[in-house]
């Protein structure tokens, strides 16, 4: 990756509030997905690509993923909390998004079952998957499961 690609990378992380060095990225963040949260994730295809938001609810973007997973893939960690504010996790190893000549294919080697207390793989179906946006269907379902409601962008 060049100079420039690097800073904009490091800058996302820092603007994220995580310092670049550590063993761990936070690639989204959403508050209160239930009720929408403040900031709307129904992105076109170059949004999702570049990344968006804040420091409080944002995607850090699809380039700024796979410049960190795509040669050397990394365990990903998802944490979503309840309305009854309990705190699931699923865990994965080899976690990986190629590039964009893919459409970011996203794949995976294993959900760690040990390390997550949710009731299953819920990942499995989008496992080797493109990404696709409203406006961009790579998706091999008819019709487009990013138009639906809330979704905004989807790997199936």
């Amino acid at each position: 990756a060049s100079n420039r690609a690097q800073t904009e990378l490091e800058y996302k992380f820092r603007a994220a509030g995580q310092q670049t060095r550590l063993s761990f990225v936070i690639i989204q963040q959403r508050s209160k997905i239930w009720v929408g949260g403040r900031l709307s994730f129904e992105r076109n295809w170059t949004e999702y690509e570049n990344g968006f938001g804040d420091a409080e609810e944002f995607w850090v973007g699809l380039r700024a993923i796979h410049h960190v997973t795509g040669s050397s893939p990394r365990q990903l960690r998802v944490e979503a909390v309840s309305h009854s504010n309990i705190l699931y996790v699923a865990e994965y190893s080899h976690f990986s998004v190629a590039g964009s000549d893919t459409n970011y294919v996203m794949t995976y080697k294993a959900y760690l079952s040990g390390h997550s207390n949710t009731t299953g793989d819920s990942l499995s179906t989008h496992k080797g998957m493109q990404f696709s946006t409203m406006d961009r269907d790579n998706d091999k379902k008819s019709g487009s499961c990013s138009k639906s409601p809330r979704l905004g962008a989807t790997q199936a």
